[in-house]
C-alpha cells in the first residue's frame, strides 16, 4: 500500500535506487529500478566496457529524484500515481515474440559488438601482462589498438547507420506523390473517378 511518509527517511532510502520507492509503497517501481541498477552494474563489471557505466549512473540519478518528487506531491496527486513495473519487466514473457525481424537483427548486432569488445579488452589485458609498458613503441601500439581502433570501428558503424536512415527516408519520400499519398493508394483513388467519367460518356 503506497502512503506518504517522512521526507527525511525517504531521502535516506532514496540514496539506494529503488529503496525510496519501496519505502512509500511503490514496490513495482522500486523493484524495477533496483534490478535495473544492479543488472547494469553487473554488465559493466562483466564486460569491462567503461562506456556502459553511463547507464547505472542515469538509473541512480533518475531513481533518486523520482522518489523524492513522488514524496513531494500533494495527497491528491500522490493517490493518482499508479505503481507499475519499469524497463519492460512486466512484459518479460513477450520479449521473444517482439524479437522478430529487424528487432532480432538489432539485438544480435548489439550482443555481437559487446562480445567483441569483451574479447578485445581481454586480449590486450593478456598482452600487457606478458609484454609490459617498458618499451614506448609497444605502449603506443597497445593504446592505439585498444582505444583508437575500437573508436574508428564505432565511428564507421555510426556513419553506416546514418546512411541507412537517409536511404530509408528517401525511399519513403519516393513512395509518395506530391500530395503526400502513397503512389499505389493514389492510383486506387483515381479509378472510381475514371469509371464515372466513362459512364457519363
Amino acid at each position: 500500500m503506497k502512503k506518504k511518509k517522512n521526507r527525511f527517511w525517504l531521502f535516506i532510502c532514496s540514496l539506494w535506487p529503488g529503496a525510496g520507492h519501496m519505502y512509500i509503497g511503490f514496490m513495482k517501481m522500486g523493484l524495477s529500478l533496483m534490478l535495473g541498477f544492479l543488472l547494469s552494474c553487473a554488465v559493466v563489471g562483466i564486460t569491462d566496457i567503461g562506456a556502459l557505466a553511463v547507464f547505472p549512473i542515469i538509473i541512480y540519478v533518475y531513481a533518486f529524484f523520482h522518489a523524492n518528487n513522488l514524496g513531494g506531491l500533494d495527497d491528491e496527486e500522490f493517490a493518482t500515481v499508479e505503481d507499475e513495473y519499469l524497463f519492460g519487466f512486466a512484459d518479460m514473457g513477450q520479449y521473444r515474440q517482439k524479437l522478430s525481424g529487424k528487432n532480432r537483427n538489432i539485438a544480435a548486432a548489439v550482443l555481437i559488438i559487446v562480445g567483441v569488445c569483451m574479447l578485445w579488452n581481454m586480449a590486450f589485458g593478456i598482452f600487457v601482462d606478458y609484454v609490459g609498458f617498458d618499451d614506448p613503441v609497444v605502449r603506443r601500439i597497445y593504446f592505439t589498438l585498444r582505444d583508437d581502433v575500437p573508436r574508428a570501428v564505432i565511428a564507421l558503424v555510426v556513419i553506416w547507420v546514418g546512411v541507412r536512415l537517409l536511404r530509408g527516408k528517401k525511399e519513403e519520400i519516393a513512395g509518395t506523390d506530391e500530395n503526400g499519398m502513397d503512389q499505389p493508394a493514389a492510383k486506387e483513388a483515381e479509378k472510381p473517378v475514371m469509371q464515372i467519367e466513362q459512364k457519363e460518356e
